[in-house]
């Protein structure tokens, strides 16, 4: 079993989604970081769960816990709902992360349609060849611009293009956080909302329906933000949760480094018992 001792991460992304690198070479960075529970939560995918858990499995030293990051709409705005414990091999599962991967497909053809109506078109099939198997989303429209020569980084195609307040932005037409919540249990996964600083107005209706946690431990929280998430959590009865949000060793420079937010263990332990008050 991997040490009490080492670093807590429940919050990565492999390139099933929009991150780096593939879950093997994940659960070696994992390692070699001294991540001795690594939370995989790819954006409505669970395309990587199976490598990572494989790949983890042959060493005794650092244990998956599978997870999915659903995007959801709430008062015009995306906000995510992690989903803990997955089981990536069940069939109602699968159909549910299918249901988000497709609106994701349907998001980015309408982004695309903006930026040619801005004069900087680029090919849905280039997209697509950029996202490979995972599931697509901003990122890779974002590489695709800059390979076709209309911005020099990924980084400028947000803050000219893609970001919320940019011209070719479009909001995620998905599930509410609510809806999200009740899937999610359906499933017997354990329902935690993500980095909730600017969401905290929707807690009280999210626990009344099964919240489950709050991702306290956030990368880009200053320490203030986060014992004002620790405390809301306590108020509510709610798992403090946290993660890097990792996307890579050279991608999306404002992400934090694997392992680097102090997350207590006691995180692990009680996700694992509210997975099993929920069989």
């Amino acid at each position: 079993m991997p040490k009490t001792n080492s670093r807590i991460d429940l919050h990565a992304h492999t390139n099933a989604s929009d991150g780096e690198h593939s879950p093997e070479e994940l659960v070696q960075i994992a390692r070699a970081r001294d991540v001795a529970y690594l939370g995989i939560a790819d954006h409505d995918t669970i395309a990587g769960l199976e490598r990572a858990v494989a790949a983890a499995r042959q060493h005794d030293d650092i244990e998956i816990v599978p997870a999915v990051e659903f995007s959801t709409d709430w008062e015009k705005r995306e906000i995510h709902v992690l989903a803990y414990l997955v089981d990536y091999t069940d069939a109602a599962t699968i159909a549910l992360a299918d249901k988000f991967r497709e609106g994701r497909l349907g998001r980015a053809q309408k982004i695309l349609a903006k930026l040619d109506a801005l004069g900087v078109a680029v090919e849905f099939d280039k997209v697509a060849a950029i996202a490979g198997d995972a599931a697509i989303g901003r990122p890779h429209v974002a590489r695709a611009l800059v390979e076709a020569g209309h911005v020099a980084t990924v980084q400028e195609a947000f803050d000219l293009y893609l970001a919320s307040d940019k011209p070719a932005y479009v909001a995620y037409e998905s599930a509410s956080p609510r809806q999200a919540v009740e899937m999610i249990r359906a499933v017997g996964a354990v329902p935690v909302l993500a980095h909730p600083y600017d969401a905290q107005r929707i807690v009280p209706e999210l626990v009344e329906i099964g919240l489950v946690g709050l991702e306290c431990y956030y990368a880009q929280y200053a320490e203030p933000q986060r014992r004002e998430l620790v405390d809301l959590a306590k108020q509510y009865g709610l798992i403090a949760t946290g993660g890097s949000d990792f996307h890579g060793l050279h991608r999306m420079g404002h992400m934090s480094a694997l392992g680097e937010v102090n997350v207590p263990l006691a995180a692990v332990e009680k996700l694992k018992q509210a997975k099993a008050q929920m069989k």
